[in-house]
């Protein structure tokens, strides 16, 4: 399944602005125009984790644009299933994707910040269960009535 831009924006409730901005800003996002799906679950996934870094941590998109592109590369392809157990490490040089068991075991001597990608799926899969659960049907204008039959009509052949 592939994503538009309106549904990435909904999915991770950022403002039309703030996708351009980084879409200008990352390499990885400049490449998908237009408005056909072309984002990947792992895009998702990928938009998310900066969506978290911005709000939480604060970090600049304009100032670090360019090494997301590794990100979205550790994530393009992969489902949310195999990205459930990850944790994505972002360190002063690099980013990377590791196994959530092994996450503790970085190095001890270099700053990095750790974003899990379990939550960040969950709230994913929340939001599109929801939009689903709405869109099924919607409710009634009017209550529903029973149509008396008409009676049937003859008509005259000359």
């Amino acid at each position: 399944m592939q994503y538009t831009q309106s549904q990435i924006r909904e999915l991770i409730s950022i403002s039309v602005d703030a996708f351009r901005t980084w879409r200008n800003a990352i390499p990885a996002l400049s490449l998908h125009k237009g408005h056909a799906p072309s984002f990947t679950p792992g895009d998702v996934v990928a938009i998310a984790i900066v969506a978290e870094l911005v709000r939480h941590f604060g970090v600049r998109v304009g100032t670090v644009g360019d090494r997301f592109d590794l990100l979205f590369k550790e994530c393009r392809g992969k489902s949310w299933r195999s990205l459930e157990s990850c944790v994505a490490l972002i360190e002063i040089d690099n980013f990377r994707l590791v196994d959530a068991s092994v996450a503790h075991r970085c190095s001890p001597d270099a700053s990095s910040l750790c974003v899990p990608c379990a939550p960040i799926i969950a709230r994913l899969r929340s939001a599109l269960t929801a939009t689903e659960v709405d869109q099924e049907q919607g409710h009634l204008q009017f209550p529903p009535t029973s149509v008396a039959v008409q009676p049937e009509r003859r008509e005259k052949r000359a």
